[in-house]
């Protein structure tokens, strides 16, 4: 079984330099769609590079189940997530 989740990112990040190891790192921006939350929520995501970090727009990124130290984890890495297919804009039409 396959399990995806809507995020949207907006293409903000901020870089900076770990105390501990000196290396660089950067920490982009997204809001996840979960089912029966009626809002987005905000999260953040790590990048090895700037180039990782997705551009703003909508995407389908794979939720993956595991275990570790005898507990389920969920995780979802939106550097390997799917762009959506922007919707077209809304006709308006003249009233008559």
């Amino acid at each position: 079984m396959s399990m995806t989740i809507k995020i949207t990112t907006t293409g903000n990040s901020r870089s900076g330099t770990a105390k501990g190891s000196g290396k660089p790192y950067t920490m982009a921006e997204a809001y996840a769609h979960l089912p029966g939350v009626p809002f987005p929520q905000k999260f953040s995501y790590y990048c090895t590079q700037q180039s990782e970090v997705l551009p703003a727009g909508e995407y389908e990124a794979d939720v993956i189940l595991g275990i570790k130290d005898e507990r389920i984890t969920v995780e979802v890495d939106p550097r390997q997530a799917r762009k959506l297919p922007s919707a077209a804009p809304a006709r308006v039409s003249s009233a008559s």
